[in-house]
């Protein structure tokens, strides 16, 4: 069973690494498989808000993005995507940044054009549509206003810190003696 260690620190104060965590949890009996933080493959990537789209002079299928990512300047991304409209809030990862799988972005050129970064779809930030159900698959994540009622976040935002990613989750395996740890509040107890 997976269970995020935000929801564990509704129930108790946690204040060890996951690792010790995961430690004493196993200790404790209720044994720990392992623990993984999907924001430690993601780097230098915020949340860019889209300010103005042009065609790309030299593609039919290109667009060229002023993005305003929290800085004193937008910055300009050339991408392909069909789905972006002015006004969307979606993950840009920056020049230098790291994406899941090792991936490096880098500053570019694309068909003559400079590019200072990338706008992320579900699958270059490692997430499906379970994750986020109104998402396109082959498109540019845009972030859904019903997904933040208490607001969209800014530009610049980290894109870990944003989509949730910064949290670690812990997989639990649970034993036939312990039907007592299948579910959060359960677990939780145990945190305690």
């Amino acid at each position: 069973m997976k269970m995020p260690l935000g929801w564990a620190k509704e129930f108790a104060a946690i204040d060890c690494t996951p690792q010790e965590y995961a430690d004493r949890m196993t200790m404790s009996g209720s044994k720990v498989e392992c623990w993984e933080s999907p924001a430690d493959e993601i780097s230098n990537v915020v949340i860019g808000k889209i300010l103005d789209i042009v065609p790309h002079p030299d593609s039919d299928h290109m667009v060229v993005c002023q993005v305003d990512v929290g800085e004193a300047a937008p910055v300009q991304i050339v991408t392909g995507a069909a789905n972006l409209k002015v006004g969307d809030l979606c993950p840009t990862a920056l020049h230098d940044s790291r994406l899941p799988g090792g991936k490096k972005i880098t500053r570019g050129r694309l068909r003559g054009v400079e590019s200072n970064g990338m706008l992320c779809s579900l699958a270059e930030l490692g997430l499906t549509t379970h994750d986020f159900p109104y998402a396109i698959e082959n498109g540019i994540l845009v972030l859904d206003a019903r997904d933040y009622p208490d607001g969209l976040p800014a530009p610049g935002t980290p894109a870990a810190a944003a989509l949730g990613l910064d949290d670690v989750t812990v997989e639990f395996e649970i034993t036939p003696n312990r039907p007592d740890c299948l579910g959060v509040k359960a677990l939780g107890r145990e945190t305690a």
